[in-house]
């Protein structure tokens, strides 16, 4: 089995297919290079994997929206194809994912920091989108309130994923 570990931002949202009976998420995952030529010319190469997770109800891929940078760790294949656009055979690396991380960043949909409104009690939030609040005495369906610093809501969810409030206009955002 070959063994492959990639840090790299998605190219577009991750979507779930369907074939045989059986769902499945892909993504494509660039991983870019940069470096300078000996006569000083900037260098950039990118590198596209294809990357496929047997895991439709993943709590990650509600985050797997396109430029968000994550680790996949997974099996590796090679795939021969022939290029529709240049007729030429071309090669290309699959992942067939069994770990998806997100790395987090500046762009993050959900701060580090949140605080509970009624309390006043800040909540870490790990990169997964997950705060550790006490929700085992919730139902199911229940929710909770967060706020970031800036007055933006957040919602809180029995076992603690954590989501942007949906009602929330763009403009708040800035």
């Amino acid at each position: 089995m070959l063994k492959a570990e990639l840090i790299g931002n998605l190219g577009a949202d991750a979507e779930v297919k369907e074939s045989n009976g059986s769902k499945f998420v892909t993504m494509r995952v660039a991983h870019s290079r940069r470096w300078k030529t000996e006569g000083g010319e900037d260098r950039e190469q990118t590198i596209w994997i294809d990357v496929t997770m047997n895991d439709p109800e993943s709590k990650v891929l509600p985050f797997l929206k396109a430029g968000v940078k994550v680790f996949v760790r997974g099996s590796m294949s090679l795939r021969v194809y022939s290029s529709q656009k240049d007729r030429c055979m071309k090669a290309g690396v699959t992942i067939a994912a069994y770990e998806v991380e997100l790395c987090g960043g500046s762009g993050d949909e959900v701060p580090k920091q949140l605080i509970i409104p009624q309390s006043g009690v800040i909540v870490d939030v790990d990169k997964m989108y997950f705060a550790n609040v006490d929700t085992s005495k919730w139902k199911k369906d229940d929710l909770g309130e967060l706020v970031d610093q800036k007055g933006r809501s957040y919602q809180l969810h029995k076992g603690g994923r954590v989501l942007p409030a949906t009602n929330q206009n763009e403009d708040a955002h800035e």
